[in-house]
């Protein structure tokens, strides 16, 4: 029986790969992808339930799930973790994310995320309550949301079912955090392995995020208080430093670095930077923003660890490890009244003095929105441009009235066109703009 679907499916999928896309019309082609990624799905979760079953006529022959999983990838041509994965999943069988993940409407990193945060539920949890948790888990991610978005509002809901759990969490993060630096090569290159608990997450998270752009910290000096630009001399790495040079977008563009490397440079200048003790240095280093409500305060002042709290950049901790991060550094508080955010009103709009928003203005409304206010986006605060919502070729002003973060995707999509975009004030929530898809009446606006 398994050879004959076997063949079958074999044949099918020969004949798919020999498509024309180019002749697939343009109104079929979505829901094409739309079904051959949900038949991807579904072949994950076949596989993973193939898994599971050869794992355990390992065991019933006496070997173990790590030695069955390094097996099964030497047959497969994957990682040992890989097939730990798979096994895992196959053993998930019957959740409601499993189902769903069989049926082709949640993704395997969708499901494993869910799994993941049902074994986190306190010993002894009913298991009614446990598929309630995982049935609410797997309708978010049939709803679009992320894996990301799904473990943070899993995090959430666990230290609402065990008030214990935070405690648990930082002693745990605590003993586990680690660096471990090895022996340089002959090629003068060592590798660094890092455990991080999450305040040394949301540090490295902020540096990648104010230094990390491209055209940003290329040849920068030892001395992070020197001056390249000054030398008439020095080339365009050399003036280059961790603010970029005189023309950022022609250093940006030719920025032939990785991601990787970039965050590597941004890093060596913030290290840089704490080891200087020269008194004129003017370069800071970045900000983390949290969002944070007066109670949470009162609850960290009163020694509790006052719930999870997130960064700019998207790191969950608590409120607790907030207030220790920050130290002496300044806040900027985002404050709830009545379940509504409220924006205090700052003196620091200069309307038409200028066009880009200033690093107050950016600030506020990392405190106070978070990330990206196109519907659905997920994109943190650290990855957002300040959009005019009036545009500034239209008369905009460059207050925090008329300002909201777009990450640069959606920035990107508004525009004058029939294709675009517009965004239109909403006066009940400064900051945060009504997005009018492309078609829309200006009436509905």
């Amino acid at each position: 029986m398994i050879e004959d679907l076997m063949r079958a499916t074999t044949t099918r999928v020969s004949e798919l790969s020999h498509v024309s896309w180019s002749e697939v019309p343009e109104s079929e082609l979505p829901r094409t992808l739309r079904q051959l990624e949900e038949l991807s799905r579904r072949l994950d979760a076949i596989n993973a339930a193939g898994a599971a079953e050869a794992a355990a006529r390992a065991e019933r022959a006496g070997k173990s799930v790590t030695s069955a999983a390094t097996k099964l990838g030497q047959d497969l041509g994957l990682t040992t973790g890989q097939c730990r994965s798979r096994i895992d999943a196959g053993r998930r069988e019957g959740t409601p994310a499993m189902e769903a993940h069989r049926q082709g409407r949640i993704t395997a990193a969708q499901e494993r995320a869910i799994g993941e945060a049902v074994a986190e539920l306190p010993e002894g949890t009913p298991e009614e309550a446990r598929r309630d948790f995982s049935h609410h888990l797997t309708e978010l991610a049939e709803f679009g949301a992320s894996t990301r978005a799904i473990t943070a509002a899993a995090a959430r809901e666990l230290v609402e079912a065990d008030p214990g759990r935070l405690e648990r969490l930082e002693e745990k993060q605590q003993r586990s955090r680690e660096l471990r630096a090895h022996r340089a090569g002959l090629d003068g290159l060592a590798s660094v392995g890092i455990t991080c608990e999450p305040r040394l997450q949301a540090l490295l998270a902020a540096v990648t995020a104010r230094f990390g752009a491209p055209g940003q910290c290329i040849g920068v000096t030892a001395d992070p208080t020197s001056d390249p630009t000054s030398d008439p001399a020095a080339g365009p790495a050399a003036a280059a430093t961790a603010d970029g040079p005189d023309d950022p977008d022609l250093s940006a563009a030719d920025d032939t670095r990785t991601a990787g490397q970039r965050a590597y440079d941004a890093l060596c200048h913030v290290l840089s930077l704490g080891l200087s003790v020269e008194p004129a240095a003017t370069r800071g280093v970045a900000a983390i923003v949290v969002r944070m409500t007066p109670e949470q305060l009162d609850a960290v002042e009163a020694g509790e660890q006052g719930g999870l709290v997130e960064t700019d950049a998207g790191t969950q901790f608590t409120a607790a490890q907030a207030v220790s991060l920050a130290g002496r550094r300044s806040w900027f508080l985002s404050a709830l009244r009545d379940g509504h955010e409220e924006l205090r009103r700052i003196d620091i709009d200069r309307g038409r003095d200028r066009r880009l928003a200033s690093a107050i203005q950016r600030l506020v409304l990392y405190a106070a929105h978070g990330g990206c206010t196109h519907p659905g986006c997920e994109r943190s605060a650290a990855g957002c441009q300040a959009h005019h919502v009036e545009e500034w070729s239209r008369g905009g002003r460059t207050t925090i009235a008329n300002l909201a973060l777009a990450c640069p995707i959606h920035h990107g999509w508004v525009g004058e066109g029939p294709n675009s975009w517009r965004t239109v004030a909403d006066p009940a929530n400064p900051g945060r703009p009504r997005w009018i898809p492309p078609g829309t009446p200006a009436v509905a606006a």
